[in-house]
């Protein structure tokens, strides 16, 4: 049994975030010759207390059951993973547990404690999970830590496309893994070094066909850690889409300097929702954020990617990152200047932003003693998953530099930026993107 742990912040950080997880079903998939494998999403209710979702776990917890595997993909799921080990302990102190995912792997010693979990994986799950399901060992006397080898998907029908689970309308899929970028931000740096793999362009055509065919009218909405880091295949899968005219639509998120015109074109053209980590408009924090090598360069190539996007209303996300390690009130008003700047035509765009948050495993993390010494960053809860409380009050609660003491009632002036940026670009959308949103959002795909 593989499950996806309740949300104990639900209310003030990830209510509505909720969906199928795709990592579970590659999990389920490369083991399913070996075993029955079940699912058990008890984060899909985002409206229900932790403890409520917690209770859903009792019905599942059954003679057949021979080991339980728990997600814990970021921090934000730590206390639920925690809580999710603590009742199948409750309930059958004999069941060995294995936990994985990005905190896992960045913290195991988190797991460790208690007796808890029997095994954490560190990196790739896929054979390991496979190396317990072909063994059936009992529970160790400690806690063992195994280490994942990167995995190279064999094929794609190591998963059952067919019966593949939906959120709605939307379903949840990985065709490729790894980053090239180094981003200071983020985890994805901490699976080693840059790979790129996943599956051929053949087999990931074949599996959007089979979709189509079981999962008519629906949204694919492509997990990959980094959309288009192989240009190559990217553009060849886009031109297998294009051709094939499906009745999906497809969402993805990638970066503004990687796109050519002519791969925003045929983004348009396959019915595609694309968003862009541009993260900031500022020179100095494209450098402070370890986002590209050469700051200008990146600003000025997403500028212009940007820029086409809204010209062949192509309907797109841009994420924004403020408050990052480094970040001035200079900083953050040239990222909303950049930003406005790129509304002066025609607009097809949405601003998302966010404020930063530590995460184990990134660079942020390691570098925390460097960064309050060079700019005066104060990472004021940075354990904050283990601490009682909203875990979003105590992850955000952060001063960036040391320029912001004394107007740290401004560090979220950008919610109200972005409303109001929001709602005047809105205004001035064309028909076309108007009824992309309709059936984007809501329904009706393409006959």
């Amino acid at each position: 049994m593989l499950v996806a742990p309740p949300v104990y912040h639900a209310r003030t950080w990830w209510r509505g975030r909720s969906g199928t997880k795709a990592h579970l079903y590659s999990l389920a998939g490369f083991v399913r010759d070996l075993c029955d494998v079940e699912i058990v999403e008890l984060d899909l209710d985002s409206q229900a207390p932790g403890d409520q979702a917690l209770a859903a776990l009792d019905a599942h917890i059954g003679p057949e059951v021979g080991l339980v595997g728990i997600s814990c993909w970021t921090s934000l799921h730590y206390p639920g993973a925690i809580a999710t080990a603590r009742r199948i302990r409750a309930l059958a102190p004999h069941l060995p547990i294995v936990v994985g995912g990005h905190h896992p792997t960045s913290l195991p010693s988190d797991f460790t404690d208690g007796g808890l979990c029997d095994w954490v994986v560190v990196g790739d799950g896929e054979h390991p999970l496979r190396k317990l399901c072909e063994d059936w060992p009992a529970r160790p006397p400690t806690t063992e830590i195994l280490r994942g080898t990167a995995f190279m998907p064999p094929h794609a029908h190591h998963i059952d496309w067919a019966h593949y689970p939906s959120d709605g309308r939307a379903l949840w899929v990985t065709l490729t893994r790894g980053c090239p970028f180094q981003c200071s931000f983020c985890v994805e740096p901490e699976r080693g070094p840059a790979r790129l793999a996943g599956y051929s362009v053949a087999d990931a055509l074949a599996v959007m066909e089979g979709l189509a065919k079981t999962h008519t009218g629906s949204v694919v909405c492509f997990t990959d850690p980094l959309f288009a880091a192989n240009r190559t295949w990217a553009e060849a899968f886009l031109a297998g889409l294009e051709e094939r005219k499906l009745p999906l639509m497809f969402w993805a998120e990638t970066r503004a300097d990687l796109m050519t015109p002519a791969m925003l074109e045929r983004f348009l053209r396959c019915d595609f929702k694309v968003d862009f980590g541009l993260e900031t408009g500022s020179a100095t924090m494209v450098d402070r954020m370890r986002k590209a090598q050469n700051p200008a360069a990146y600003l000025r190539r997403s500028r212009e990617m940007l820029g086409h996007a809204n010209e062949m209303n192509l309907h797109h996300d841009v994420y924004l990152l403020f408050n990052a390690p480094g970040e001035t009130p200079e900083t953050a008003a040239e990222t909303r200047a950049f930003v406005e700047s790129l509304g002066g035509g025609n607009i097809a765009c949405w601003i998302s932003s966010g404020t930063f948050f530590i995460l184990p495993g990134t660079e942020s993390y390691r570098r925390m003693d460097e960064l309050h010494t060079t700019w005066g960053t104060e990472i004021r809860h940075p354990g904050w998953w283990r601490e009682e409380g909203d875990a979003h009050a105590l992850a955000t609660d952060v001063l960036p530099s040391r320029e912001w003491r004394g107007r740290e009632g401004e560090l979220r002036d950008y919610l109200k930026w972005q409303s109001d940026l929001n709602l005047s670009w809105f205004r001035r959308y064309r028909p076309e993107v108007y009824e992309f949103r309709r059936r984007f959002f809501v329904g009706d795909a393409r006959p």
